[in-house]
């Protein structure tokens, strides 16, 4: 399926991260016609396209919680809500919440929605929750959005906040290796909201927090090898024209390989599943 839409500024989405998020968005849309998760593909088959594998992620992730259908589900950074959606698809959970802080992803959210009753999308801080009332969630959801977070501490205290006793919260983030890592600048840090933890900060702060960790596992090799067979991704036949094409194939070249390196030598994707204390 072909879509015109405007060519996103890869300069501004490099030192911006609303425009970063404006540009990705884009380019899923221009690529392959519709709004894709914003999340890294997680492998598990050869020959698997970047949807599945970012599929792949979200239900590996799921996998290490009970069922959902009689469950309220929040997804906290839920970008453009195609996860939410994907889950409301999939798992049919008693309702599900989505919450960004970035109004651009709800507005893409809201709609593409198409609907469905039992999802709801609103602008939120996974810092304050405001649109959540206490202990009225089962299962709480936050893949990789949490390391833009600038103050972990009182997200994990909203976690606690809003899970009912018996709920439970699934965790994906990536952390820093080193206590010491170096970006650009720090106005370039700040900018693409870089807040990356280390997972020993999240250990204490769970405790913290009244929070209690049941399962944590390193999926990083798997995100890693999900970029496997990424050039063929961007497909020649869904552009006008060879200029065009290769500016894309530039943009996931370099996408791809900058994601991959901080995997490799910075970086960590640890999964996180837990309860309240």
């Amino acid at each position: 399926m072909k879509t015109t839409v405007n060519k996103p500024s890869l300069i501004s989405a490099a030192y911006s991260v609303r425009d970063y998020y404006v540009s990705i968005n884009d380019v899923y849309l221009h690529v392959f016609g519709k709004h894709l998760m914003l999340h890294y593909p997680y492998y598990m088959e050869d020959f698997e396209s970047l949807e599945k594998r970012q599929e792949n992620l979200t239900d590996y992730c799921l996998s290490h919680v009970d069922g959902m259908a009689d469950k309220s589900v929040l997804e906290v950074g839920c970008g453009n809500g195609t996860q939410s959606l994907y889950i409301a698809g999939t798992r049919f959970p008693l309702k599900i919440t989505g919450i960004d802080l970035n109004p651009d992803n709800i507005s893409i959210a809201l709609q593409n929605k198409n609907g469905q009753t039992n999802v709801d999308f609103n602008v939120d801080d996974a810092q304050k929750l405001e649109t959540i009332s206490d202990n009225s969630i089962d299962l709480l959801i936050c893949i990789e959005s949490a390391f833009h977070y600038p103050n972990k501490e009182l997200f994990l205290r909203q976690v606690s906040r809003v899970l009912k006793p018996s709920g439970k919260f699934v965790i994906a983030d990536i952390v820093n290796i080193s206590p010491n890592r170096k970006y650009l600048s720090k106005g370039w840090k700040n900018k693409m909201a870089f807040n990356h933890w280390m997972e020993s900060e999240y250990l204490k702060s769970f405790s913290g927090s009244g929070l209690k960790i049941g399962y944590r596992e390193n999926i990083t090799s798997h995100i890693i090898h999900g970029y496997q067979g990424s050039s063929k991704w961007v497909r020649r036949e869904n552009f006008r024209s060879w200029i065009i094409y290769l500016g894309y194939r530039l943009y996931a070249i370099v996408h791809t390989g900058y994601n991959t390196n901080m995997l490799k030598k910075r970086e960590n994707y640890i999964l996180f599943v837990g309860s309240l204390s």
